[in-house]
């Protein structure tokens, strides 16, 4: 193409026809810049297709997490409302007299004040756009705001899920063991043949009071981050919709 080219050049000027050769050469320099533009733009689409194609696996891929983020979390509350309710109720029983309230009530209520569990979601794709700064492959400005800002939103919700489990862990757990037979060895004698002085001690109440209150805590706080991590959740879930 290039000899050709030259070959149309060199005779225009063997036969002196400036004009003509002035045309073509400015012809020529149209047609080289109509090739750069025409790659500069072929290139630009297999970038976008390349990046849109990256986007796309990564929005399924938080897609998946949060789903499964969304169901960890729900469980997490429901066993954080069991133990919630169950110290609700104890604490309107105090002081607690068993000889009107049958004795496999405060079993049942005692068992529901163990459950602690916590929140740990699934965050290996959060953490690879953190470690590989690949936040702009994200084109949703929404979206992408909500994933930089969900690390320090969980964190946030935690810190009263883990004060809640140091307390369970240090003070409530080692009390009940010294003083109730838990629900692992209960059943090997009747109730009725065990020791519950202890549910009129004053440590007992603080210490269902105390557990009452970190529930309280997590699920209804001031801030109401339980409520902010789900609304989240479902945001980032709806915004990731393939």
């Amino acid at each position: 193409m290039i000899k050709f080219f030259r070959n149309i050049r060199k005779t225009l000027l063997e036969k002196d026809k400036t004009t003509n050769y002035l045309k073509y050469a400015i012809g020529e320099i149209v047609l080289v810049v109509i090739g750069i533009l025409l790659a500069l733009q072929i290139s630009e689409w297999n970038t976008y297709y390349k990046r849109h194609k990256e986007e796309v696996q990564l929005l399924e891929d938080i897609h998946k997490e949060f789903l499964e983020n969304k169901e960890q979390l729900k469980l997490v509350k429901s066993y954080h409302m069991i133990a919630y309710e169950g110290t609700e109720t104890l604490l309107n029983l105090m002081p607690i007299d068993l000889s009107k309230i049958k004795i496999d009530s405060i079993v049942s209520l005692l068992d529901k004040t163990y459950h602690n569990w916590t929140f740990n979601p699934q965050q290996s794709t959060i953490n690879t756009l953190i470690n590989t700064s690949s936040f702009d492959l994200i084109s949703n400005v929404e979206l992408r705001k909500l994933l930089q800002n969900w690390t320090d939103l969980y964190l946030d919700y935690t810190e009263d899920e883990l004060d809640a489990r140091y307390q369970v862990i240090n003070f409530h757990r080692p009390y009940m063991i010294k003083h109730y037979e838990t629900r692992y060895v209960k059943n090997r004698r009747p109730f009725e043949e065990s020791n519950w002085d202890f549910l009129q001690s004053i440590e007992f109440k603080n210490l269902v009071g105390i557990r009452n209150r970190n529930l309280n805590q997590i699920l209804y706080g001031d801030l109401n981050q339980l409520e902010s991590l789900s609304q989240t959740i479902d945001k980032i879930i709806e915004l990731t919709e393939q």
